[in-house]
């Protein structure tokens, strides 16, 4: 049996053990409650504000002042490396290798810099296990190290910040298709108003006009004009571009066309002066528009035309003869001053005009072939058909060529068929 003085030795100790283990606890739970508190109440802060830059300075203040930092910073990942989003104090204007190896490895690193200077960098975690960015701190008063626990605390800070700035992302990137959605349904608007309603009737010819647009919206029109002396005036036009900014540019040429075209009869007089319309917002903004304006007699048996830069009209004799209306000229709004020329053409009964964007003989199949001019041409040459069912019979060519695949650009098409001008009784 052990002495008494020797058993109470031993209690002693193993009392001094235990208060010790106590206390030491007490602090972890402290220190885990204090850590617990300083997330809990960032995580408030972060919440009243907008943008990942402030929440960036947010983070970078909060944390130089619980850590006692001499400056603080986040850098954001970037294609390139790293840019510096915000800071506290004196930051660098490089990210220094301690922002590289952690976007790198993805994990803290900390360490004594210059003179004694402490530092410590944990990574900013993305959904993917990676880094979008990194917390970097650097210096302590009296040049104390970062402890692993304020390691730890910091990195606890800087997962909070890195979920906030990913919902941050996720909020902008959904505002942005939201946005592009609202000014895609916009641009469709102003497009269908710019469209005509109806084709005209016209002695000797039968028009079928339309217009399929693709996913996002482009610059296509085609339109009709009454003409001051009983001709029918028939345009096709492409802006350059996608989005309202096409939409509202075609507006533009659009009202400059029929504007003009009441007033003169050769179609090469009307593309100079809605060019001069266009010249100077055109070529301020890079933009630019292919142009067709053809004027059909009021008999139906001929038509002047002049072709600004356009896709070549085809006209398909009803002899099996095919005719391409080539430019006479630039593309409108490229240059102010420029001239196009008249061209005159004869039109009978069962030849056909077909007037057309790029969207459909630039349509691609699964393999990357164009629709093409000949196929155009096969599907039109169907004898007996009326202008509407020839135009049907080539969007469902193109519609078969293309198949499932979306299409790349909008689809405009109008037809023209001579018929025969019944005599008054």
């Amino acid at each position: 049996m052990l002495p008494a003085s020797l058993s109470e030795s031993a209690l002693a100790a193993r009392l001094a053990r235990q208060e010790h283990e106590i206390a030491s606890l007490c602090r972890e739970v402290l220190d885990r409650y204090e850590e617990a508190t300083c997330v809990y109440r960032l995580s408030e802060r972060i919440g009243t504000v907008l943008g990942e830059r402030s929440i960036a300075q947010l983070v970078v203040d909060d944390a130089a002042a619980v850590l006692g930092a001499r400056s603080a910073e986040i850098w954001f990942r970037t294609t390139g490396g790293a840019a510096l989003a915000a800071s506290s104090g004196p930051a660098g204007a490089e990210p220094g290798p301690s922002v590289a190896d952690v976007l790198a490895e993805g994990r803290p690193v900390a360490g004594d810099g210059d003179a004694g200077s402490a530092w410590a960098a944990v990574p900013l975690p993305d959904a993917s296990g990676g880094a979008l960015g990194v917390l970097v701190l650097r210096g302590r008063p009296e040049g104390r190290r970062y402890l692993t626990g304020e390691v730890k605390l910091l990195g606890a800070i800087a997962a909070v910040a890195a979920a906030f700035i990913r919902n941050e992302r996720l909020v902008e990137n959904a505002r942005l298709v939201e946005a592009r959605r609202r000014e895609d349904e916009i641009a469709r608007q102003v497009h269908r108003g710019l469209l005509p309603r109806e084709d005209p009737l016209f002695a000797g010819l039968e028009i079928s006009g339309g217009f399929r647009p693709a996913e996002i919206v482009g610059g296509d029109y085609y339109g009709y004009v009454a003409m001051a002396d009983g001709s029918l005036g028939l345009a096709i036009a492409d802006v350059s571009g996608h989005g309202v900014g096409a939409a509202l540019y075609m507006a533009t040429a659009r009202g400059a066309l029929h504007s003009e075209a009441r007033d003169l009869l050769s179609p090469a007089d009307v593309l100079r002066r809605v060019n001069e319309v266009l010249a100077t917002d055109f070529s301020a903004a890079d933009m630019f528009a292919t142009f067709v304006f053809a004027r059909f007699l009021p008999d139906g048996r001929r038509f002047v035309w002049s072709n600004a830069g356009h896709h070549p009209p085809l006209v398909l004799r009803a002899t099996g003869e095919i005719e391409t209306l080539k430019p006479c000229g630039p593309a409108l709004g490229i240059v102010a001053g420029a001239r196009w020329r008249d061209a005159d053409t004869r039109f009978a009964p069962d030849d056909l005009l077909l007037l057309y964007t790029d969207g459909v003989v630039e349509a691609r199949d699964a393999a990357g072939t164009f629709f093409g001019v000949d196929r155009l041409v096969t599907a039109a040459r169907r004898p007996g058909r009326t202008a509407a069912e020839i135009r049907g019979a080539v969007l469902d060519a193109l519609a078969a060529h293309t198949g499932s695949l979306p299409p790349r650009d909008d689809v405009t098409l109008v037809v023209i068929r001579g018929t025969a001008i019944e005599e008054a009784p």
